[in-house]
């Protein structure tokens, strides 16, 4: 497993995928939108803490800001019915901390994903 990914920022694309380098490497990272908010610009040194989905289809590469940020999408995909392009939308439009608030408030309107 990649657990983090360290290297040159080379591209934000409106498909919530960034392109970096990393020890030689092009890898693209599929990121929140929060994510992208704190990201460099191009051509600047980043760190993302990654998450790699397996499936017989594809590998995927989820990239995010904070291990704080990686942890509540890793609880996110633990939920039934709940994949990781679900997970990742959820946290695009909340940060960890109102994904939290919205929890223990019971805010199920919050965590609808339209």
């Amino acid at each position: 497993m990649i657990a983090m990914v360290k290297g040159t920022l080379m591209e934000k694309s409106e498909g919530e995928a960034v392109v970096m380098t990393a020890g030689g490497l092009g890898l693209r990272v599929m990121c929140s939108m929060n994510t992208l908010a704190v990201l460099p610009a191009a051509g600047q040194e980043c760190t993302l803490y990654t998450f790699m989905n397996v499936r017989e289809d594809a590998m995927e590469l989820y990239g995010f800001y904070s291990e704080n940020e990686l942890n509540c999408f890793r609880m996110l995909i633990g939920v039934s019915g709940v994949g990781p392009k679900a997970a990742l939308s959820i946290l695009s439009s909340t940060s960890p901390e109102g994904l939290a608030t919205s929890i223990i408030t019971g805010d199920e309107k919050a965590l609808t994903v339209a």
